[in-house]
């Protein structure tokens, strides 16, 4: 008879956060550039962290967490530090990630260091996520719910990728389109 695993049991089942900061890290980076919405910034860092991304970089306007010597207003850390919290559930502590408010420097770092650049959007070049090759280290730049990504990081990738839409939506949301893409990416590049 199957018989659902209890809270407790899948607690007991992954490692203390002692250590989980000592456990080795994926080849792949995320640099999300301009989302808006918090709910996704906290779901990016949930998933980043169960896949264990080696680093989540926030940039543009892309709302997050409390920086050291943060200068923005007190609310707005607060409002932030919660939709994202809530969403990210207990992933941030232990989600390597930093903000940058400029994406190009990242994203031209990253593949300085040998890192394949792949960006998850619809153009006319774009491959169906399932058809792309990968190889790591890899970076992954996720953009905007509405607009995406934006053309100079677009020109920075090495390819872009889709999810192929078989309803009457234009995509998916960016935050299941991430857990989507980065799960195969994992697969494909036999790290699961």
């Amino acid at each position: 008879m199957i018989r659902k695993k209890t809270t407790a049991e899948l607690v007991k089942e992954r490692p203390s956060p002692a250590k989980i900061l000592d456990l080795p890290r994926v080849a792949i980076n995320v640099v999300v550039d301009n989302v808006r919405s918090l709910d996704n910034v906290g779901l990016i860092f949930r998933l980043c962290e169960l896949a264990r991304v080696e680093h989540l970089y926030l940039t543009g306007y892309t709302g997050h967490p409390r920086l050291v010597d943060d200068e923005r207003e007190e609310g707005l850390i607060a409002r932030h530090e919660s939709r994202i919290f809530k969403t990210a559930v207990y992933a941030v502590p232990f989600q390597p990630w930093s903000y940058h408010q400029n994406p190009i420097s990242v994203i031209k770092q990253l593949k300085q260091q040998g890192s394949q650049t792949i960006a998850l959007e619809q153009t006319n070049q774009s491959l169906p996520y399932h058809e792309a090759l990968y190889q790591t280290p890899l970076t992954l730049i996720i953009g905007h719910e509405r607009e995406g990504i934006k053309e100079e990081l677009l020109k920075l990738a090495d390819m872009q990728i889709e999810i192929p839409v078989l309803g009457l939506g234009n995509s998916h949301n960016v935050a299941t389109a991430t857990g989507i893409v980065l799960y195969h990416i994992l697969e494909k590049t036999h790290q699961i």
